[in-house]
């Protein structure tokens, strides 16, 4: 009994040491107040010449191309509108248009370095003025400080913004270093292959770029639940993505004599053991790690002390947080929704056949083939079939730690002083990862700042962009691309 009650003695001092550790590192990592200026400004003029510009390429409803269409009208009236409010891009620059994708080459001083690139995409999704808009969704309109409409956060402003930086360079003699090019696909919302376009285009010429620059991530505010603070999250990997088809069969009949086990219940219990219990392995992964250390010094006490000291707290942090944090949840697992659903098409008939889609988002730790395997393991105890629609595993990792990275984030500290630069574990996609062919370094951030509600408006009522913002992010690529060496 005596050396049972020394070792709890020993386990409880134990623990309180490491407590007091971790309380001591909480206090010491705490994120000190700016002590710089931003190394960049701009001008009313400016912030107001600008909106001007980005309203009118809002003003064009490019909605996306399908996969295999002729390039509509639509993009062509964008280039026109873009050849007006960037003559010294069209008059210097090489350009490539492959059915509407656009490709710029602006020669450098010494064509033997890796060029660098900054790319967007033209297309938005489609918008209906059904009475939710404050403001026309292609008006352009400005107002509140703000342009408003489709496209103007995603990602229009990032396409402008790149672009009204190298007009600008180009207006004041500036010429890179290495060759630069900015491009544009017509069809990113919806996986339509411009991209794969413009990186074959690359490969042909056994062109390697130094970094890739993409929209995806973004400097955002309330990044994690009670975080009040402004972070410039870069993207340095996307989860995978899939559409899968879960089918139950039966005899179908009326429904004055229904059966047991009917393809509806099937489908109901499967959909209910997988909403009940993720099937999914939930990991620390490296990128999950490094992010949500950078943010601790940023976060109020509590969570300072859980997410600075992940060595001792992660067990608790990965039980807890997913709790009351879809997006931190996301970051620690494979997803998976239900999206879609079918069976008769009358409220008195059995169904022979019903079927539920689901999308999943495949983590860094399972593949697209492992996440399948596990949710047809489960379907097939309901006597379901699965049915893989289109789908692909998570991009490859950059690495936050690379010399293209280290340079992206000192641009933008210096851009931002005291905003918390941290690389992102991005749970949606973009055009960026069909580039990881060409370049080791696929960045995903538009330098921005974005408010809560403007993410949310993303593809949906009322989307729109702050005017300063745009200003700030001009000012911003410009930095990263006069200074590069």
């Amino acid at each position: 009994m005596k050396y049972f009650l020394f070792a709890l003695v020993g386990i409880i001092a134990l623990l309180l040491i490491l407590l007091l550790t971790a309380i001591i590192r909480a206090l010491l990592i705490k994120a000190k107040p700016a002590d710089k200026k931003s190394a960049v400004s701009f001008t009313a003029d400016e912030e107001k010449l600008y909106a001007e510009k980005l309203s009118a390429m809002v003003k064009v409803p490019t909605v996306s191309a399908q996969r295999g269409e002729p390039c509509p009208e639509r993009f062509r009236q964008l280039h026109a509108v873009m050849k007006e409010i960037f003559p010294r891009i069209f008059e210097a620059g090489e350009i490539t248009d492959i059915d509407g994708n656009l490709i710029v080459k602006i020669k450098g001083a010494d064509p033997s370095k890796k060029p660098i690139l900054f790319m967007g995409h033209q297309d938005v999704v489609p918008a209906t003025d059904d009475g939710a808009w404050k403001y026309p969704p292609f008006s352009g309109e400005i107002a509140d400080g703000r342009v408003h409409g489709r496209g103007a956060f995603d990602c229009k402003s990032t396409v402008f913004a790149e672009w009204q930086a190298v007009e600008e360079l180009l207006s004041e003699g500036f010429k890179p270093g290495q060759d630069l090019y900015l491009t544009s696909s017509v069809n990113e919302e919806n996986s339509g292959g411009g991209a794969e376009r413009i990186v074959e285009w690359f490969k042909e010429r056994g062109i390697r770029l130094a970094f890739v620059m993409d929209e995806g991530g973004a400097i955002v505010n309330g990044l994690l639940p009670g975080m009040n603070t402004w972070v410039a999250a870069a993207g340095v990997v996307e989860k995978g993505s899939a559409h899968i088809r879960f089918t139950a069969k039966g005899k179908g009949g009326h429904s004055s004599t229904p059966p047991k086990n009917t393809p509806i219940a099937r489908l109901s219990a499967f959909v209910c053991e997988i909403e009940k219990k993720n099937p999914f392995k939930k990991q620390f992964t490296p990128v999950v790690t490094e992010m949500f250390t950078r943010l601790a010094p940023y976060l109020s006490f509590p969570l300072r002390l859980l997410l600075g000291n992940l060595w001792l707290f992660k067990p608790i942090v990965g039980f807890a947080m997913p709790k009351f944090s879809p997006m931190a949840n996301a970051f620690l697992t494979t997803t998976v929704v239900f999206t879609m659903s079918g069976g008769s098409e009358a409220a008195n008939v059995i169904p022979s056949e019903a079927y539920v889609v689901a999308n999943i988002r495949p983590a860094i730790q399972q593949d697209l083939d492992s996440c399948l395997a596990v949710l047809k393991k489960i379907a097939a105890k309901y006597d379901i079939e699965t049915e893989l629609i289109i789908g692909n595993s998570a991009s490859g990792i950059t690495d936050s730690h690379s010399a293209e990275m280290k340079y992206i984030e000192e641009c933008v500290n210096a851009c931002y002083p005291g905003y918390c630069f941290t690389p992102y574990y991005m749970t949606g996609g973009t055009d960026c990862r069909k580039y990881e062919s060409v370049s080791d370094n696929c960045i995903r951030l538009c330098p921005m700042r974005v408010h809560p509600d403007q993410m949310a408006a993303m593809h949906g009522a009322n989307e729109s962009i702050s005017t300063d913002a745009v200003a700030e992010g001009v000012k911003c690529y410009k930095y990263i691309i006069k200074n590069y060496k």
